[in-house]
């Protein structure tokens, strides 16, 4: 039986750029989900928080990559929380911003 790492040898640098990139879309799939649910709002909710609809709220999660930083700050203040930015720079110097 092949392993993961198996199958992900016998791709192409390209296909594992692809991967990786797929992968890191739905980390953040799941860490929107997983933030409006420790604050136990539901989508609808959230929308109404937002001023927006249920289904844009649902689609936001869904975005991934794609995700503006304008509209995940916004998607953040309607739980009560402050978006900020860190930037890990070469030599381990880290920058702070709020946003």
């Amino acid at each position: 039986m092949k392993t993961l790492n198996d199958l992900r040898a016998t791709l192409t640098p390209d296909e594992q750029r692809q991967v990786s990139d797929k992968v890191a879309q739905m980390r953040l799939d799941t860490q929107l989900f997983k933030l409006r649910e420790a604050m136990e709002k539901t989508q609808r909710e959230q929308a109404t928080a937002m001023g927006i609809a249920q289904p844009s709220v649902a689609a936001i999660e869904a975005r991934g990559e794609d995700l503006k930083i304008a509209t995940l700050k916004r998607y953040v203040e309607a739980l009560g929380g402050e978006l900020t930015l860190a930037v890990n720079m070469p030599g381990g110097r880290r920058i702070d911003f709020t946003l």
